[in-house]
């Protein structure tokens, strides 16, 4: 067990390694949670001042043994190693080496919804807010985060455009900004939505001048899903996985769909590409086009 002066030790350096995350633009949720497996590891050593790269092999192997003070899934054995190697690049000043060879987790497949399954969850959904947040995610390919990141001033209501800069509510923020399409349908609801609003108001407010929170629309969509009788296995971000197979089936370069969708690599945006076969691919005349 450490004692009290090693604990004050450890939350010391679990600090700084958090305060130097956010600087170096994670955000503050998965800092925690990088801090947290770090602080973890480091009241399971002898030595917490000064880690070993044998420390952390043997941490990480007793969670992959499932040893009775560290048990866990394959995704925590993922979030523990990228942490504890961050720790020793950023902190330690040096690099670790795991000699324990970790299993990839296998991509999950995303759940698609048809387009009159969407207008569906949309025709049932009450909520101002709440609707135009689904249009805007299916019709733009926006994650929530990003979405709830909008301010009224990435809004291009003439241009059809919406500027996204990143968020602050998962994962490590985006370096540089993109802009993806405004539906012209949802351009002229979105407008009346912000009009006469300041540039920099969130588009989707919620209390103490912030935005509206995750959770508030996740639990509205679940909502809907049971009043549109939609069994499929959903969530707000299958909205953006279907405005990507619905681009690819209407033979859509992928290189395109990626760039809408912030993909770093042609590979991320793969997976959608597997979800469409060739009978799928709606061929249009170039007069139609």
């Amino acid at each position: 067990m450490p004692t009290d002066k090693s604990k004050s030790s450890i939350e010391r350096l679990v600090k700084t390694f958090k305060e130097d995350l956010i600087k170096l633009d994670y955000s503050s949720r998965t800092a925690e949670v990088y801090a947290t497996a770090v602080a973890s590891f480091l009241k399971s050593i002898p030595n917490p001042s000064s880690p070993a790269p044998e420390d952390a092999n043997t941490y990480i192997r007793n969670i992959l043994e499932g040893s009775p003070d560290a048990q866990a899934s394959q995704s925590s054995v993922g979030i523990a190693a990228s942490a504890i190697k961050l720790y020793f690049k950023h902190i330690l000043g040096r690099p670790l080496q795991l000699s324990i060879e970790l299993k990839r987790r296998a991509r999950p497949i995303p759940t698609i919804l048809d387009k009159e399954e969407i207008q569906k969850i949309v025709s049932v959904t009450r909520n101002v807010s709440h609707r135009l947040i689904f249009q805007l995610m299916y019709s733009s390919g926006l994650k929530l985060d990003e979405l709830l990141g909008l301010r009224v001033k990435d809004v291009d209501i003439e241009g059809k455009k919406l500027t996204v800069r990143g968020n602050s509510t998962g994962g490590r923020k985006a370096k540089h900004e993109r802009q993806t399409i405004l539906s012209e349908k949802v351009a002229p609801m979105l407008h009346a939505f912000i009009v006469d609003r300041d540039p920099d108001d969130y588009v989707f407010p919620g209390i103490d001048g912030g935005h509206m929170t995750p959770r508030a629309v996740q639990k509205a969509f679940k909502q809907a899903l049971k009043k549109a009788g939609i069994t499929k296995r959903a969530s707000c971000n299958s909205l953006r996985h279907s405005f990507a197979v619905h681009l690819l089936q209407r033979g859509i370069d992928i290189k395109h769909v990626r760039r809408l969708l912030g993909h770093a690599r042609t590979e991320t945006t793969s997976i959608y590409k597997k979800l469409v076969t060739s009978d799928q691919v709606q061929i249009k005349s170039p007069l139609d086009m």
